[in-house]
């Protein structure tokens, strides 16, 4: 499956470490299964279910990018 990209990428400043551009549901995904800080909370589950939907052609991208903010102001991770 070939990601698909979002129309305008997202700068997550993490604490101690580079900034991330994430700029489609596929690295949104792998960064909250692999490197996100909270692994609670409805947006974050609603984050992974959305990205998951948008790889797989069920919703659109940008639904996807907008559940990750969510998820990203939910664990407190600043985005530039």
């Amino acid at each position: 499956m070939y990601d698909i990209p979002w129309s305008k990428p997202i700068r997550l400043e993490f604490p101690r470490r580079l900034p991330r551009i994430i700029d489609g549901p596929r690295a949104a995904l792998d960064l909250l299964d692999n490197e996100w800080p909270s692994r609670k909370g409805r947006h974050y589950a609603a984050a992974r279910d959305m990205c998951r939907a948008a790889i797989a052609r069920l919703t659109s991208p940008d639904a996807a990018r907008e559940t990750f903010i969510s998820a990203s102001i939910e664990a407190a991770v600043p985005i530039r």
